[in-house]
């Protein structure tokens, strides 16, 4: 695909995504006309990426992803996107650039109840990250409790995880790291170790932190070593239960 090409189906796509923020339907005249491109390229944009009839939650977070690939801004795509669907996007971004996924983690541990909007985990490291769809950065003091909030779930989680597999037969050593993923471009990327990163940035920002993650907040564990996320994670309901 050449670039103009890209720029013309990266312009449907965010289109399509504008237009359908509202409602699940639209069609291909409607798109033509406020993307200012002909019919006849959006018809062909709506059958290679399956967006005939309605356009539903999973087809949207397709069209956001593909859109933040051919390279439409990731902050002005994520403003289209509710907090659910950010939260889909993210994943599917994790899950791309070669994450293991799972959402929405809710566990107990020492009274406190917790729930996480995604872990991601590539057998080395494994990111605590907190979906933030904010339509601006915060200020001092909410980033200050955001910090506080990811300190609380980093600490319990790495309690409660050494708790579970204590002496479950061969372990190695992962490091889990608190992210908050934003809309935005943040002002600051590092603060006080925690790492606030763009959607629109993602693997850039993850490139940087898997060379230099020992510099980044974190807590070291151990953990079966041939176990994947599903089966590391989903015990922690049985630890101490908490159904949200």
């Amino acid at each position: 695909m050449t670039s103009s090409s890209r720029i013309i189906v990266g312009k449907i796509l965010e289109t399509i995504l504008k237009l359908t923020a509202e409602k699940a339907e639209v069609n291909p005249q409607e798109i033509a006309e406020h993307s200012l491109t002909s019919e006849s390229i959006v018809n062909e944009v709506l059958n290679k990426f399956g967006l005939r009839n309605r356009i539903g939650f999973e087809r949207r977070v397709k069209a956001a992803l593909e859109a933040i690939r051919l390279g439409v801004d990731g902050e002005r795509i994520s403003r289209y996107l509710d907090w659910r669907e950010f939260e889909g996007l993210a994943a599917e971004a994790f899950t791309e650039i070669g994450y293991e996924v799972y959402g929405d983690l809710r566990f107990k541990y020492g009274g406190r109840r917790h729930q996480i909007d995604l872990l991601a985990y590539n057998g080395i490291l494994m990111l605590l990250v907190d979906c933030k769809h904010w339509r601006k950065p915060p200020s001092p003091s909410e980033e200050e409790r955001m910090i506080v909030e990811q300190e609380r779930r980093l600490m319990d989680l790495r309690d409660a995880l050494s708790t579970l597999w204590r002496g479950s037969g061969e372990l190695k050593g992962i490091t889990l790291i608190p992210v908050i993923l934003t809309i935005y471009e943040p002002k600051k990327k590092l603060l006080q170790g925690h790492m606030f990163i763009s959607v629109g940035k993602l693997r850039g920002a993850l490139e940087y932190l898997e060379r230099s993650y020992y510099e980044l907040r974190g807590e070291v564990i151990k953990v079966p070593r041939d176990l994947g996320l599903d089966e590391l994670v989903k015990p922690l309901k049985r630890l101490n239960r908490w159904v949200g």
